[in-house]
This record gives structure tokens, sequence and C-alpha cells, in this order.
């Protein structure tokens, strides 16, 4: 099991101050295929330029194990969320 660290950035709509909620959606992205360790939500910030119309949105930062093969299957996931605005997964 390899570490990860997932900076996801949801739409606005989203409560910044229910942080079970943003675990939650965190949880629900991810799936079965990693085990979350630890979820930091960031707040809610100005984007740089408009993401689908969008001015602003709530950055959260994950810390998770997963295997190597099932990272694809997380990624295709957070392409089809509709709360998700922009994710990014790095390997630790």
């Amino acid at each position: 099991m390899r570490q990860y660290e997932l900076m996801v950035v949801f739409v606005a709509t989203v409560d910044e101050k229910d942080t079970k909620k943003l675990e939650e959606a965190v949880k629900k992205l991810v799936g079965d295929e990693a085990t979350v360790s630890q979820v930091t939500a960031l707040g809610k910030k100005y984007l740089a330029y408009p993401i689908r119309k969008q001015e602003e949105g709530v950055y959260v930062l994950a810390t998770l194990a997963s295997d190597r093969l099932r990272v694809s299957e997380m990624e295709k996931r957070a392409k089809m969320g509709s709360e998700v605005l922009r994710y990014l997964l790095t390997a630790k």
C-alpha cells in the first residue's frame, strides 16, 4: 500500500464548516479503493479563474493509502463527481 495526498476543490455550495460532511464526501469519492487516514478542510477560497462558472471553491486535503492499481478507479470517480471542480492526487 502506498501513501497518497488528495487535494479536492468542491463547489462553493458545500458547507465548509461541516467537517463530517466533507470527510464523507472524500470517502465517497475514494470509495473502497483506499483507506483515508486524515482529512483537513482548508476552507473556502477564491479561484484564480472560473471553473464551470464557479468563482470560489472549498478546498480539502486528504491523506490516504491505496494500491497503485486502484488509483485510476478513484480518478474516474473524481472526474464524474458533480460536486468536484478539480482534484490532484499525488504519491507521498
